[in-house]
């Protein structure tokens, strides 16, 4: 996950944001909730060149242009099915290598159509607050719930979870919340190390107490939200609810 001064927002979410995923042999999604080891790394892409780049740090790992996609297909998202295509290229041996299993990269057809549930996912400042710190002492990293967003919706921590359905304008953008994301063991790792030390999961159980929702009870940190209006984001745009 990297940060960036701006983003656009369009009706599928962020663009360039999940238009790429990794799939195993079967063709179903493999994220981070089956195997955290991709998550030091970063991707990007380039259309007028078509060049697709994994990288760790400042370093890259593995470049080089996208080859032929093939026909389209479906792939399996547990809960929904993605059309795409498959984006071959020498990652999918680095990907295989890195995993310890065979693991292929594929390309959504719509941009940005691998969201998971709603396109936009974003954090509030005062919720990452009231989770206290890492096990080092250091603020809790807002990378390790790999959200879209990271918004100041004022002091009141949480505030989002309550704001479900209505709308906030954010920079050039509108966006309609819609309700709290469950957190999988994902959370546990460390952005920069991996380090599982610190049990974040149990961390939001104790600040936020019982957390009921749609899926049943779950450990809710974060909203998710739909595209009202597209627009861009950047760093330092003001959030406001409009209804």
């Amino acid at each position: 996950m990297r940060d960036v001064p701006s983003v656009m927002l369009e009706s599928t979410g962020v663009v360039g944001n999940r238009e790429f995923f990794v799939v195993d042999i079967d063709g179903r999604l493999y994220s981070v909730p089956k195997d955290p080891v991709f998550l030091g790394y970063w991707t990007s892409y380039d259309p007028e060149s078509d060049q697709y780049v994994i990288g760790r740090g400042a370093t890259p790992e593995v470049s080089a242009e996208l080859g032929h996609p093939g026909e389209s297909r479906l792939f399996d998202f547990d809960d929904r099915v993605v059309a795409g295509t498959w984006a071959p290229g020498p990652w999918d041996e680095w990907l295989s290598d890195l995993a310890g299993r065979r693991l292929r990269l594929a390309r959504c057809l719509e941009p940005g159509g691998g969201y998971d549930v709603h396109p936009v996912t974003l954090q509030s400042t005062a919720s990452l607050a009231a989770l206290g710190t890492e096990s080092d002492g250091r603020p809790i990293d807002s990378r390790r719930f790999r959200l879209n967003l990271t918004v100041d919706l004022g002091s009141q921590p949480f505030v989002e979870d309550r704001w479900d359905g209505r709308v906030i304008v954010v920079g050039g953008s509108s966006l309609r919340l819609r309700g709290g994301i469950p957190r999988c063991l994902a959370v546990e790792h460390r952005p920069w190390d991996a380090d599982r030390s610190l049990r974040v999961q149990r961390r939001i159980r104790v600040v936020r107490g019982a957390t009921p929702s749609s899926w049943g009870p779950s450990v809710l940190f974060g909203s998710y939200a739909d595209v009202v209006e597209p627009g861009r984001v950047a760093v330092g745009d003001t959030v406001e609810l409009a209804t």
